[in-house]
Protein backbone atom coordinates (compact mmCIF):
# COMPACT_ATOMS: atom_id res chain seq x y z
CA UNK A 1 0.00 0.00 0.00
CA UNK A 2 2.62 2.24 0.95
CA UNK A 3 4.59 1.50 -2.19
CA UNK A 4 1.03 2.31 -3.96
CA UNK A 5 0.85 5.51 -2.66
CA UNK A 6 4.55 6.56 -2.73
CA UNK A 7 4.47 6.16 -7.22
CA UNK A 8 1.17 8.35 -7.33
CA UNK A 9 3.10 10.96 -5.42
CA UNK A 10 5.77 10.83 -7.51
CA UNK A 11 3.49 10.89 -11.14
CA UNK A 12 1.37 13.93 -9.50
CA UNK A 13 4.86 15.64 -8.49
CA UNK A 14 6.01 15.11 -11.89
CA UNK A 15 3.13 16.00 -13.63
CA UNK A 16 3.31 18.94 -11.41
CA UNK A 17 6.35 19.94 -12.07
CA UNK A 18 5.74 19.75 -15.57
CA UNK A 19 3.05 22.47 -15.91
CA UNK A 20 5.04 24.58 -14.03
CA UNK A 21 7.77 24.13 -16.37
CA UNK A 22 6.10 24.97 -19.00
CA UNK A 23 4.19 27.81 -17.62
CA UNK A 24 7.55 29.79 -17.02
CA UNK A 25 9.48 28.28 -20.10
CA UNK A 26 7.05 29.67 -22.38
CA UNK A 27 6.97 33.40 -20.92
CA UNK A 28 10.09 35.32 -21.28
CA UNK A 29 8.52 38.21 -18.60
CA UNK A 30 10.02 40.61 -21.52
CA UNK A 31 7.76 42.27 -24.43
CA UNK A 32 8.94 41.75 -27.80
CA UNK A 33 8.45 44.35 -30.31
CA UNK A 34 9.01 41.94 -33.18
CA UNK A 35 7.23 39.05 -34.65
CA UNK A 36 9.30 35.93 -33.20
CA UNK A 37 11.42 33.84 -36.24
CA UNK A 38 9.02 31.11 -37.69
CA UNK A 39 11.97 29.19 -36.42
CA UNK A 40 11.40 30.34 -32.46
CA UNK A 41 7.37 29.73 -33.20
CA UNK A 42 8.62 26.01 -34.31
CA UNK A 43 11.02 25.26 -31.35
CA UNK A 44 7.78 26.60 -29.02
CA UNK A 45 5.62 24.13 -30.56
CA UNK A 46 7.77 21.34 -30.47
CA UNK A 47 8.35 21.84 -26.77
CA UNK A 48 4.41 22.30 -26.46
CA UNK A 49 3.55 19.10 -28.54
CA UNK A 50 6.48 17.10 -26.40
CA UNK A 51 4.42 18.07 -23.31
CA UNK A 52 1.41 17.20 -24.83
CA UNK A 53 2.45 13.36 -25.08
CA UNK A 54 3.93 13.26 -21.99
CA UNK A 55 0.44 14.75 -20.35
CA UNK A 56 -1.61 11.89 -22.88
CA UNK A 57 0.20 9.50 -21.10
CA UNK A 58 -0.02 9.98 -18.04
CA UNK A 59 -3.75 10.08 -18.05
CA UNK A 60 -3.23 6.57 -19.83
CA UNK A 61 -1.22 5.61 -16.46
CA UNK A 62 -3.80 6.88 -14.27
CA UNK A 63 -6.96 5.78 -15.82
CA UNK A 64 -5.68 2.46 -16.45
CA UNK A 65 -4.68 2.13 -12.61
CA UNK A 66 -6.68 0.06 -10.70
CA UNK A 67 -8.99 1.28 -7.63
CA UNK A 68 -10.24 5.03 -7.02
CA UNK A 69 -8.04 6.04 -4.49
CA UNK A 70 -10.92 7.62 -2.44
CA UNK A 71 -11.36 9.92 -6.27
CA UNK A 72 -8.02 11.13 -5.74
CA UNK A 73 -7.21 9.29 -9.61
CA UNK A 74 -10.32 10.71 -10.88
CA UNK A 75 -9.04 14.14 -10.14
CA UNK A 76 -5.72 14.16 -11.48
CA UNK A 77 -7.40 12.71 -14.62
CA UNK A 78 -9.24 16.03 -14.52
CA UNK A 79 -5.74 18.34 -13.55
CA UNK A 80 -4.80 16.27 -17.00
CA UNK A 81 -7.02 17.24 -18.97
CA UNK A 82 -6.84 20.98 -17.69
CA UNK A 83 -3.08 20.92 -18.47
CA UNK A 84 -3.85 19.67 -21.90
CA UNK A 85 -7.07 22.17 -22.26
CA UNK A 86 -4.19 24.98 -21.19
CA UNK A 87 -1.49 23.66 -23.77
CA UNK A 88 -3.96 23.66 -26.66
CA UNK A 89 -4.68 27.38 -25.97
CA UNK A 90 -1.29 28.34 -25.60
CA UNK A 91 -0.43 26.98 -28.69
CA UNK A 92 -3.98 28.52 -30.29
CA UNK A 93 -2.47 32.18 -28.85
CA UNK A 94 1.05 31.63 -29.94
Amino acid sequence: MKKNRMNWCMLIGALVVLIFSLSFSTSSGTARATVPAPQERHEGFEDMRRAEKLLRDAKAVLAGAPGEYGGHRDKAIKRVDEALGEIHEAIEHH
